[in-house]
């Protein structure tokens, strides 16, 4: 498994805060200020989720020159050997777009195709989540001094607090995906609508004990490897496979393993 040096995640963390610094202002920026359209996939696109992406790939090309960059609103090639880096300048655009804070930004590095480094950071909400392989997972408000964080106590899924993306319109039921989230919803302790990356950052640190997204990207996915894994929780999509995570389509990740699976086997349940 490709992991960085205790070297390379030192000198990494500030180079990406002070990169998502940058992003910040753009996305701060325009906050409840613009209007979403909709993208030929299907989903929201603002002006500022554009100008962050072309600020990140600026910033992180001329840092790492030779490394490849992939991003939800400009696309590229996740290469299976090397470097790569997958930006999502602003995951939850729909909150954005109403001026809520429940929205971050998503950027991870790949190497040889392996999420090796992730960063959710929560713009609105002045926090920072970040992980790397072998590093642990850490946890930073207002530009405090990171602690490191860890999954909460084991739980049944009759007792776990649960987080799921928002509805956001009728034909979320129809896709593939949304029938077992809609059955899953029926068996959790204390369902939350928490939406997006800010979820899996809750997860973390303990505050939920799971997260459920029907609908993914690579690019969505990428930064919360590391920090589920390293903060001590699993990870798999709805169906249970942990294998090449980046190439599914949904995601389930919970506090234990056990966790995970009884949430797998109750959104397959008719």
């Amino acid at each position: 498994m490709p992991r960085l040096s205790q070297r390379e995640f030192r000198r990494l963390v500030p180079a990406v805060r002070a990169m998502l610094k940058e992003s910040d202002a753009v996305a701060l920026g325009s906050l409840s200020r613009v209007r979403a359209r909709r993208k030929s996939d299907g989903s929201e696109v603002t002006v500022a989720d554009r100008r962050a992406e072309r600020v990140l790939r600026h910033l992180l090309r001329a840092l790492w020159p030779g490394d490849a960059v992939v991003g939800e609103e400009y696309g590229g090639r996740i290469t299976p050997r090397g470097r790569c880096w997958l930006v999502d300048p602003i995951d939850g655009t729909s909150s954005y777009v109403l001026g809520l804070p429940m929205f971050g930004s998503l950027l991870s590095l790949l190497i040889d195709g392996e999420p090796v480094f992730g960063c959710i950071h929560l713009p609105a909400l002045r926090e920072t989540t970040f992980a790397a392989t072998g590093h642990g997972c850490w946890y930073s408000h207002a530009g405090a001094r990171p602690r490191r964080v860890h999954v909460g106590a084991p739980r049944r899924l009759s007792q776990a607090k649960v987080g799921m993306t928002c509805v956001k319109e009728r034909s979320w039921f129809d896709q593939p995906g949304g029938p077992q989230a809609a059955r899953l919803a029926r068996r959790v302790g204390r369902l939350r609508m928490v939406g997006d990356c800010v979820q899996y950052a809750l997860l973390c640190r303990g505050t939920l004990d799971a997260a459920v997204d029907p609908f993914m990207k690579p690019w969505d996915i990428g930064a919360l490897v590391p920090c589920v894994l390293e903060a001590g929780g699993s990870i798999s999509d709805l169906q249970g496979e942990t294998a090449r995570i980046l190439e599914r389509t949904s995601i389930v990740a919970a506090s234990s393993v056990r966790l995970r699976r009884e949430i797998c086997s109750a959104a397959r349940e008719r």
